[in-house]
């Protein structure tokens, strides 16, 4: 069973059933590895902004507060 669809939206499509396919390939699309890396980055540069968030609001509120900045 597989996780994730085919990336190749084309499948078995004609060529005259594909508009803007050049004589290489489509242009400006991203291609199937790059979809497959963007899988994987989106999900960690997400998780890295939330814990990068966190740290920083609670950095803030301890300075409001005046607790020690090193005491967790």
């Amino acid at each position: 069973m597989r996780i994730f669809s085919d990336l190749d939206l084309n499948g078995d499509a004609p060529l005259r059933a594909r508009p803007g396919l050049g004589e290489w390939g489509p242009g400006r699309v991203p291609s199937t590895r790059a979809k497959k890396w963007q899988r994987i980055l989106v999900p960690l540069v997400a998780l890295a902004l939330a814990v990068g968030v966190f740290f920083l609001g609670r950095m803030f509120y301890l300075m409001l507060t005046g607790a020690q900045a090193m005491a967790l």
